[in-house]
């Protein structure tokens, strides 16, 4: 009975709050601004690796390049490390920690990949432009619906996200967690569709990114990037760290900033 009343609470709550999730979708999927451009930018990276022996600190400067060549094509950005500092005992693994340093700044994780496979929903309107989005596997919602005989309601978006949001609750979350792919995922966007923040639960931990930005020609671009994740060393094992990149001297179309 409790199970029931609770669906009906929260599938009206949400039924009011649809049509700004999926508005919020539309525009993060579909960046409004598509023109072909070119940027180059410096960066410094800091990267606190965490290994059995301690943390290792890690310094790099280099120059950032990002580009769409046409209209509708996907985003290219690659980094240059110039000066990579380590500490004495991970000198020889230099090459790893220069292809992860590169790694996470070049393959961003972007919340369209993931939307397709999640059921999303409105988690806060913190009414300052800016909105939090919770979201479950939908695989997983799938599995407890069917577990508590939800099955007529599997192809109801509404009860899915009411699902969703009811299980993303801390009190919840172990019903959720699975191997695989992300299971969980928390975001902030802003009503243009742009992303501030996302985080990735895994059965094994969280990763995720926080990010700001310098507006130039009204197109965001990265001027702080804050992400925590993991990568295998050989050697190392599994590592985790967290990176701090600051992003400056901003060149759009070859014009400084």
């Amino acid at each position: 009975m409790m199970l029931c009343v609770c669906v009906l609470v929260c599938v009206g709550v949400a039924g009011a709050q649809d049509v700004t999730v999926d508005s919020l979708l539309a525009k993060v999927i579909t960046e409004p601004n598509t023109l072909p451009y070119t940027l180059t930018a410096d960066f410094t990276a800091r990267l606190n690796m965490a290994l059995s022996t301690g943390q290792v600190p890690v310094h790099a400067v280099g120059t950032l390049f990002e580009s769409r060549s046409a209209n509708g094509q996907p985003r290219i950005r690659k980094a240059t490390i110039t000066r990579l500092d380590l500490p004495f005992l991970v000198r020889p693994f230099s090459g790893a920690v220069r292809s992860i340093l590169t790694s996470i700044i070049e393959n961003e994780q972007r919340v369209a990949e993931f939307v397709p496979t999640l059921d999303i929903f409105l988690q806060e309107d913190r009414n300052d432009g800016r909105y939090v989005l919770g979201a479950v596997r939908q695989d997983i919602i799938t599995e407890i619906m069917t577990k508590y005989h939800q099955q007529a309601l599997l192809k109801d978006q509404t009860a899915r996200r009411a699902f969703a949001k009811w299980l993303f609750a801390p009190s919840q979350r172990q019903q959720i967690v699975r191997p695989g792919p992300p299971y969980a995922m928390r975001t902030v966007v802003d009503d243009t569709g742009v992303v501030h923040q996302i985080t990735l639960f895994y059965d094994w931990g969280q990763v995720g990114s926080r990010l700001t930005f310098v507006t130039i020609e009204g197109r965001p671009f990265w001027r702080e990037v804050t992400s925590n994740g993991t990568s295998e060393i050989a050697g190392l094992g599994r590592v985790y760290g967290t990176m701090v990149l600051q992003v400056t001297n901003h060149c759009l179309n070859c014009q400084p900033r």
